[in-house]
């Protein structure tokens, strides 16, 4: 994919004169719209751009890489010095706290990059066939934002254009997520029947295809709470993809964008220069105590897995030893420190790894299918084919119906499985509020620490006070807030 730097072509586009001669004459910033500051496709390429760079910013920046995982029976912050991190352990986090902050202006920045392309004019200076890839990607794009907002904040405003009348910058929260979810839906819907299985230039690696707009529908509709829909979009996904059968292949930077088991990947790569253009993940996510990135060790230590989540595996479960570190260059690890966000290439450098973020993957579609055949009764097998698909690369015992599970408990075992399988990947918050047992697991794992979670906390996060300011037409916060 191109490099995030042509992103720069915006404001060049948006703010440069027309003209040397022109230059001292001055321009109604009124009259700077899409239709004169876009011209050639390359130049809706890189508006493009700016909405998958927000992708970045939304799943692995310092503030928001932790959403979906504090709070959780699975990850927990070691820095305990920080409030913002025991504030999100604790449920004692208010709708100013900068992380949901940071998460929900990224999002809609998101949005806003799309709406720029959905918008584009039917006029505009390329063939059909370029202007309806690009808004396609623009859509896929627009639908991963508007998801990524609604399951954390429940009803939200929905932005559907670019346009800068006054009278579209104050919206009201929609009148209800189903709202979002068809907005949503109708967006990764228009995507997959557009979008190419895979795209033949290397240079275009990681850009949105046909099945990954397939295998979010199926996310979304499962959340959603559409388990018929999900298994119809998740079935143009299974059989198109493989299981790696080593588990470090999945986030080696070496197995970048394969399509072989990860489906989408959010794009990063090493530059040599801390803040720019490498991710984060093996800084964060590393081994605790061992100096640091910037000392030549590895990890911030700032959080990590839980000792509940360890104590989840089975002693031959192959993932046990694949996914953690017990112990790291001499130094202890208790919990255990997670070992899949590991660049043995740049590990030491400070916040500047090779690693793309896997925000799709193929294990991940087959326990939705299990999930979504569980919840609709489907009576042929292939809950526990698809689930075991999963087991069976982790040399555990296969479920079979043999073992007599009833639907609910056939949910227990499949949600578990998430956990196990998916541990750290930005799931969890949401399975645990879709399988309605958030708070249960919370005390599972923090027994004796007085957490409590309130009705609303174990569903939504509130709207951010600085976004509720901002827009006149919000007046209220989700309750309990």
């Amino acid at each position: 994919m191109k490099k995030i730097i042509y992103v720069l072509t915006i404001v060049i586009l948006l703010f440069s004169s027309t003209s040397c001669e022109d230059f001292l004459t001055e321009v109604s910033k009124s009259s700077i719209t899409a239709e004169n500051s876009f011209i050639t496709a390359e130049d809706w390429d890189a508006a493009l751009i700016c909405s998958y760079a927000m992708l970045q910013k939304v799943t692995g920046q310092k503030l928001t890489i932790v959403l979906g995982e504090f709070g959780t029976d699975e990850v927990r912050p070691f820095n305990t010095s920080w409030a913002a991190y025991t504030e999100l352990m604790y449920y004692t986090y208010t709708a100013s706290h900068s992380f949901l902050y940071n998460h929900y202006v990224y999002s809609y920045e998101g949005v806003k990059s799309a709406n720029t392309v959905i918008d584009m004019p039917s006029n505009s200076n390329m063939s059909d066939e370029d202007r309806t890839m690009l808004i396609a990607q623009a859509r896929f794009l627009r639908g991963l934002f508007y998801f990524e907002l609604v399951r954390m904040y429940g009803r939200i405003p929905l932005w559907t254009t670019s346009t800068v009348d006054p009278d579209e910058i104050s919206k009201p929260r929609c009148e209800s997520i189903d709202d979002a979810y068809e907005l949503i839906t109708g967006d990764l819907e228009y995507a997959a029947g557009i979008l190419p299985e895979t795209w033949s230039n290397s240079n275009d690696k990681g850009r949105a295809t046909s099945y990954a707009a397939y295998a979010f529908l199926g996310r979304v509709y499962l959340q959603w709470g559409k388990s018929a829909e999900a298994l119809e979009a998740l079935n143009n996904v299974i059989g198109h993809f493989n299981l790696y059968d080593n588990y470090a292949d999945i986030y080696s930077a070496s197995h970048k964008n394969e399509e072989y088991e990860n489906i989408f990947e959010v794009q990063w790569s090493h530059s040599g220069y801390w803040g720019l253009e490498g991710s984060l993940q093996s800084s964060y996510w590393g081994a605790r105590g061992t100096g640091g990135p910037t000392a030549g060790g590895f990890g911030w230590g700032g959080f990590g897995p839980t000792q509940y989540l360890y104590g989840q595996y089975e002693d031959d479960d192959k993932r046990k030893t694949e996914f953690f570190w017990t112990e790291f260059n001499g130094v202890v690890q208790s919990p255990p420190a997670i070992k899949k966000y590991y660049d043995e290439n740049y590990q030491d450098q400070i916040e500047d790894d090779d690693l793309n973020y896997v925000y799709m993957r193929y294990a991940d579609v087959l326990l939705m299918a299990s999930e979504a055949l569980n919840n609709i009764d489907d009576s042929s097998g292939k809950k526990y084919e698809y689930l075991n698909q999963v087991r069976t690369r982790a040399g555990i015992s296969s479920i079979t119906e043999n073992d007599g599970l009833s639907k609910s408990e056939f949910a227990d075992v499949l949600l578990k499985e998430r956990l196990l399988e998916l541990c750290c990947e930005r799931h969890r918050r949401f399975d645990l509020i879709r399988f309605g047992k958030l708070n249960e697991q919370v005390q599972a794992a923090y027994a004796g620490y007085g957490i409590t979670v309130g009705e609303n906390q174990a569903t939504v996060y509130p709207i951010p006070q600085v976004a509720m300011d901002a827009n006149d037409a919000m007046n209220e916060n989700n309750p309990g807030y």
